[in-house]
């Protein structure tokens, strides 16, 4: 743990900065009040270290603290004024001959949470790390975070209309062939008991799942549980000439699996191909891989938050002239990471929907999605797809082919001499990106990370190199 501690002094003063984990206080006066940052590092699952006696206005020159034990025991007071207790964790060093007290605050798991100030309540006293901020927590997060807590799925929930009439006919049949066929203790099962076990109805009413899959128009009670889409001309929504923001633009409604089918149409329609020869057969190749835009979609639409203050949000995609942007609401589920995507069994926010998409055919084996768009992706010689957790909202980006970016360049030339220069105070990848008119994933893959990775540059966050509050700033040298 002292370690831990000294290696965030090192990173703070050095970079000069706070970040997502890390909060400083000069601690001159006293104990300062950290309610604020205990209750957003419980709430986040890397938690975070709160570093006392380095002072920010002072260019985060180590200026120490005048009694250690005390500041220890005035921050276990406040500890214990949260909801839950909170336990930090102590390790002392020292900078200069002043001693710096370093309170490690673990992240509480996603059933413990939200830790807030008891005396200002739930809403008032929860707080979420935002970049090196303490922001209080939206309703929305508020309410993921119960429902977690006491099982409430949203996709197993009833419209107030809801009828066996909302159902199609057809594609009830088809599903409960498809279920008798697959699902081995189903086959000797009738079709009520079918759309009963697998949560297609409830009490004999379809269901949020039931409905937007096999519904016979499910707008008709979620007019938006759709998906918008729109192709734009350059890498940015912008008006050409003539006013014009959109090159084309469509809403997909229907069931899931027809919404999946006509965004792939609305992608094929609104993006290139080249024709690959190989001996004598020539081959069209999309110019994304089609296979991994259609787990974006499908997993967008089968993942995404539909409680009560998202489902009047539609899903959206978005293709620029550089990359495809697909956006669902609702963050990861359960407190995961971006880093455990793809990789830890990771639990599902509407187990109905997916159990029924499988069934279907629609979607594949649970946790498959991730690793497919990965390898397709490299398969296709593309950049690596980004995926971000932004409060509230989940995102992957799929890049086009960016080998010629830095040929089209219109801004400062792209060099590693111009890059360091520009990181000479820790800059985000989008304002690199940005300050060198490229993309965020061509100057992440070809001079970020490789100058990262050689010392030309530091990440502030080394531990999380995917991190969306990940900053890199030159490394001093001599």
């Amino acid at each position: 743990m002292d370690q831990t501690v000294e290696a965030a002094v090192d990173r703070v003063t050095s970079l000069q900065c706070e970040g997502q984990t890390v909060e400083v206080k000069a601690a001159r006066g006293g104990t300062p009040k950290l309610y604020e940052t205990l209750s957003s590092f419980a709430n986040q699952t890397d938690g975070g270290i709160i570093i006392c006696g380095i002072d920010e206005g002072e260019g985060f020159a180590p200026v120490g603290v005048f009694d250690p034990q005390g500041l220890q025991r005035d921050i276990v007071d406040q500890c214990k004024e949260m909801t839950p207790e909170l336990r930090p964790i102590f390790a002392l060093t020292e900078r200069d001959g002043a001693v710096i007290v370093g309170a490690v605050i673990q992240g509480l798991p996603m059933g413990q949470r939200p830790a807030y100030r008891t005396t200002a309540g739930i809403t008032k006293g929860s707080y979420i790390r935002a970049g090196d901020q303490d922001i209080h927590m939206s309703p929305q997060e508020l309410y993921e975070i119960e429902s977690f807590k006491n099982g409430i799925r949203s996709d197993r929930t009833i419209p107030e209309g809801s009828s066996a009439d909302l159902l199609d006919n057809s594609k009830t049949a088809a599903f409960v062939s498809a279920a008798q066929k697959n699902r081995m203790r189903l086959s000797e099962r009738s079709q009520e008991e079918v759309l009963a076990l697998t949560g297609v109805v409830v009490e004999g009413k379809p269901t949020l799942a039931g409905i937007m899959t096999l519904g016979d128009y499910p707008q008709q009670e979620y007019p938006n549980l759709c998906l918008t889409a729109i192709a734009v001309a350059g890498p940015s929504i912008s008006q050409d000439e003539v006013g014009n923001r959109f090159l084309d633009n469509k809403t997909m409604d229907g069931t899931i699996d027809e919404i999946v089918e006509d965004t792939m149409a609305f992608v094929a329609r609104n993006t290139k191909t080249r024709s690959v020869i190989t001996g004598a057969i020539r081959k069209d190749v999309p110019q994304y891989p089609e296979r991994a835009i259609r787990e974006i979609v499908t997993n967008s639409l089968m993942h995404r938050d539909y409680g009560p203050y998202n489902n009047g949000t539609p899903t959206r995609l978005t293709i620029f002239s550089d990359r495809i942007e697909c956006s669902n609401p609702g963050g990861i589920y359960g407190g995961q990471s971006v880093e455990e995507l793809g990789i830890s069994n990771m639990q599902t926010r509407n187990p109905t929907l997916v159990s029924i998409l499988e069934i279907q055919g629609v979607a594949e084996n649970r946790h498959s999605g991730i690793p497919v768009i990965r390898d397709e992706c490299e398969r296709a010689g593309l950049l690596p797809p980004v995926f971000e957790d932004r409060h509230g909202e989940f995102r992957v980006t799929v890049y086009g082919d960016t080998s010629v970016r830095e040929k089209e360049n219109e801004g400062e030339p792209l060099s590693e001499e111009a890059v360091v220069a520009f990181c000479r105070i820790p800059r985000s990848r989008e304002e690199v990106a940005e300050h060198f008119d490229t993309s965020k994933a061509y100057v992440a893959s070809y001079y970020l990370n490789p100058m990262a990775d050689r010392g030309l540059l530091l990440r502030t966050l080394p531990d999380k190199p995917r991190s969306k509050n990940q900053r890199y700033v030159a490394a001093r040298r001599g």
